[in-house]
């Protein structure tokens, strides 16, 4: 399923840290100062095992989600099995097989961050992928609007075939993968690209996809379908999701409960509704 979305911030650095707590888990001041443990770190303490691979270097980020091991960018490429590949998005897909095959038994966590659409938008794709053209190959000042937003959908192009090829990769397995960008892009004549500061950043930084997906053998267990059943119907009429959600989402969709408040059922895209007796 797909949602439109909305990030809590318009740059990576500063989404990173409030995407994936809990609502206010993050202080609302200009670092996002972290106040409480990220949704990953829970997992962990539920006994998943976890990897993390990035074509980014958000090296902070990576060591607080406590994953039994990650692997960016630079070390990613220099792997014997990655020579004479190109460096980007694709590799991810199989560092994920690689971790799943070695992780066969057992609730294994893979994390997965990519380059995604990031200005200079051309070179976030392959040649194979420029469907949209003409595209903006320099820098920004000698490209028209129509040139960027070519780019910049060809890169969105190459992520979707991304995200394709990863749920591919799990279609036989008991999972679930969710998607979220980070920050959306504005893309105007002398005003564009996303880090605004966000009291006065244009709507589009905050507009971001949202996907959650579950394999046949995950729903095939009943409370599962159901609670996907929900999602889908929120799809129907065009829910919208915010970044805020995620934590209680993931936790949530994934069929754990917490009767001390600690996933909040308004933020839970997959709870169940409240009863007219239980309100």
């Amino acid at each position: 399923m797909a949602f439109r979305g909305t990030s809590c911030d318009t740059a990576t650095k500063l989404s990173l840290r409030c995407m994936f707590v809990r609502e206010g888990g993050a202080e609302d001041n200009p670092q996002r100062t972290l106040k409480e443990k990220n949704v990953f770190s829970v997992l962990k303490s539920l006994g998943f095992s976890s990897e993390l691979f990035a074509m980014q270097s958000e090296v902070w980020f990576y060591n607080n989600t406590n994953t039994d091991n990650y692997s960016f960018r630079e070390i990613i490429a220099s792997e014997k099995r990655n020579d004479g590949k190109p460096v980007d998005d694709m590799l991810l897909v199989n560092e994920l097989q690689e971790s799943v095959k070695n992780h066969p038994q057992g609730k294994h966590l893979v994390i997965l961050h990519t380059k995604g659409s990031h200005y200079q938008y051309s070179q976030r794709y392959p040649r194979s992928f420029a469907r949209y053209t003409p595209e903006c190959m320099g820098v920004d000042r000698s490209c028209s609007k129509a040139q960027l937003i070519n780019a910049f959908d060809n890169s969105v192009l190459y992520t979707d075939t991304f995200i394709g090829n990863v749920i591919d990769s799990l279609r036989d397995k008991k999972a679930v993968v969710f998607y979220a960008a980070d920050h959306g892009e504005s893309i105007d004549e002398n005003s564009h690209l996303h880090g605004t500061p966000r009291q006065m950043a244009p709507d589009e930084q905050f507009r971001v996809p949202m996907i959650a997906w579950a394999s046949d053998s995950f729903l095939a267990q009943p409370d599962h379908q159901e609670a996907f059943d929900r999602l889908k119907a929120q799809q129907r009429v065009g829910g919208k999701k915010r970044h805020e959600e995620l934590f209680d989402s993931i936790l949530g969709c994934l069929g754990y409960t917490s009767p001390d408040g600690g996933i909040n059922p308004a933020n839970n895209w997959c709870a169940k509704p409240q009863s007219a007796d239980s309100i």
